[in-house]
């Protein structure tokens, strides 16, 4: 069965090493934290459980098994994320229990047998022959380089590859036309990339999933330089990091990523020495972009050859990246146009400028600066204009005062006037946001809610069994942590061992999450302090006891007034007697030693 298979997969994996192989992650008692890959955080918020095999994120609440983190940090359908962990771990799956291959992988292979075509015809066919001759003379790149990168070459005339994919392969003209290669004309396939160099494009994974085809110089038709392939169901411009694939290793042992514009010029960077390199479509780093590549690198090192300072979406994934924690700096290339004439003419110089890069925000200051007169009053307005959106995006208070005074001072105007402004865009950059709600922390439901939740997690990290005794039960009453209770009850009556691992599989997927929180959550400090750990409990017990006999004595006092207005004394003082037990059990309680510790009352 392909669920019995499933669970031998996932018996057969740890996600631990899974994850642990894709972000850096630091043990945290029994768990292993990190900073969550899936939204920006500088203080880690992501948990991972050995003892549950899921992770969860407290921050963007993104959560799951094996399966789940590697369809959302890879990318992958399921039925990949299972034939890549089934490979792993050495269990031999019985493909006709998973059904036919999903459209990613059809059309997956569509481009892998297209750009077998187009490979044999740049480096086998006489066609290919005199585009094989440019790339290696006029755009100076070598054999071996041409085949790493797997470029080919796709004749002006259709036909072979339209015979080729649907003759030969046997596959679909429409789904050709869906791969984004081909346009069908009657029987045939029309190449949209025919008559060019061809830059096959892959995902992280090495997958390949679409073409840049580039014109050649003697091709005299009317037609763009470039062209791309179209957006498909596996191929999306603002996802893919060109090179990717195969600098990946290198930009992680350098945790460097040099970042350029187009094929060439990460060819020709990577063959003069500059292997820790990806281009980008553009000037453009898009937020899905700076995601990816954050994986592999803290810093990211942007050698591009446009004025980025005056392109609101190229700046938009540069805050992106530096508000993310990134160290984000700016090459400008000296001597050349681009890092394709840098690299082959003079590499040393194009090292030079890597290396002495600037912080982006020192860059785009000093780019809106050098295109306008700040000694005039126009002049003034202008770069005011442009910078003041820049500088509101820098997150960090201290690093936008330290920029705020440094525009001041070239603009020869009081540092309050840029602050004024910087506020100015704030207010109205906050309008239309919704309010925010005020967590609660007071005495009442939402922090009965918080101190029964402490309990749990200190008990279930520490000793489950303790939950169970009559005194702490019933200071319990969230109905989610009431039905848990129930089935921890149920699970030591037929388990001599209580383990988290053996008890979550027990759970019915409605308990499962809330269960996984507590065993999740970071407690190691108190959890290696025998003693502290029983003083948090005894505090949380306490102060639950305090709350509930508060709640009680309100409902009686409500109690009281009514039975005072319907004039019945007898009840009156059966209340009254009740009222006063309670209130001499509350000042029986030690409170000098509650507040403070857990959550304090103002």
């Amino acid at each position: 069965m392909a669920e019995d298979q499933v669970a031998e997969v996932k018996l057969h994996t740890d996600i631990v090493s899974i994850i642990g192989e894709r972000i850096e992650l630091k043990k945290a008692g029994r768990n292993y934290k990190a900073n969550c890959p899936f939204h920006g955080e500088k203080t880690p918020s992501f948990m991972v459980s050995p003892e549950l095999q899921i992770f969860k994120c407290f921050g963007c609440s993104e959560a799951g098994d094996v399966f789940s983190f590697l369809e959302k940090y890879e990318g992958m359908e399921f039925s990949e994320a299972l034939k890549y962990l089934a490979e792993r771990a050495g269990v031999k799956l019985v493909s006709a229990n998973f059904g036919p291959s999903s459209e990613k992988e059809h059309l997956i292979e569509i481009h892998s047998q297209t750009l077998k075509f187009y490979n044999y015809m740049l480096l086998t066919h006489p066609t290919g022959k005199q585009a094989l001759g440019y790339l290696q003379k006029d755009r100076g790149l070598k054999l071996d380089t041409i085949k790493e990168f797997q470029l080919g070459f796709s004749p002006e005339n259709s036909y072979p590859l339209s015979n080729f994919l649907t003759i030969k392969k046997k596959f679909n003209s429409k789904d050709i036309e869906r791969a984004g290669i081909g346009i069908p004309q009657g029987a045939n396939v029309y190449d949209r990339f025919s008559g060019r160099v061809i830059f096959p494009l892959f995902d992280h994974r090495g997958n390949p999933i679409g073409f840049a085809g580039r014109i050649l110089p003697w091709d005299k038709r009317d037609t763009g330089k470039y062209i791309n392939s179209p957006e498909t169901p596996i191929y999306h411009k603002s996802s893919v990091l060109y090179g990717l694939n195969i600098t990946r290793p290198l930009i992680k042992k350098k945790k460097v990523a040099i970042v350029v514009e187009g094929e060439l010029d990460l060819i020709s960077s990577y063959q003069a020495g500059i292997k820790n390199v990806v281009a980008i479509k553009g000037s453009a780093l898009t937020e899905d972009q700076v995601r990816l590549l954050s994986r592999f690198a803290p810093k990211f090192v942007l050698a591009l050859d446009s004025d980025m300072a005056g392109d609101a979406a190229a700046r938009r994934g540069l805050t992106v990246a530096e508000n993310s924690g990134i160290e984000v700096k700016v090459a400008k290339i000296t001597n050349f146009k681009d890092p394709d004439e840098a690299a082959r003419g003079d590499i040393e110089s194009y090292k030079n400028d890597l290396i002495h890069s600037v912080g982006v925000w020192d860059f785009l200051i000093d780019s809106v600066m050098s295109r306008f007169n700040p000694a005039t009053g126009e002049g003034k307005a202008k770069i005011s204009k442009e910078l003041t959106p820049i500088l509101s995006e820098i997150e960090d208070k201290i690093v936008q005062a330290h920029y705020a005074n440094i525009v001041a001072e070239k603009l020869g105007v009081p540092l309050e006037a840029v602050t004024e402004q910087l506020s100015k865009v704030g207010n109205r950059s906050e309008q239309g946001r919704p309010a925010r709600i005020a967590t609660q922390s007071v005495a009442g439901g939402g922090r009965h809610d918080l101190l029964e939740e402490r309990l749990l997690i200190l008990s279930f990290q520490s000793d489950p069994t303790n939950l169970l005794k009559t005194k702490i039960k019933g200071l319990v009453q969230n109905p989610l942590y009431i039905k848990i209770l129930g089935e921890l009850s149920k699970f030591l009556k037929t388990k001599k061992k209580y383990t988290n691992a053996d008890f979550g599989k027990s759970l019915p997927s409605e308990l499962f999450d809330g269960f996984s929180k507590m065993v999740l959550s970071q407690n190691q400090e108190l959890l290696d302090k025998p003693d502290e750990l029983k003083k948090e409990l005894d505090l949380v017990q306490k102060e639950l006891k305090i709350l509930g006999t508060k709640e009680n004595l309100k409902l009686l006092t409500l109690r009281m007034k009514e039975l005072e207005k319907e004039g019945d004394k007898e009840g009156l003082l059966t209340v009254q007697n009740e009222f006063n037990k309670l209130a001499k059990s509350l000042a029986s309680i030690d409170t000098a030693s509650v507040s403070g510790i857990i959550f304090s009352e103002e």
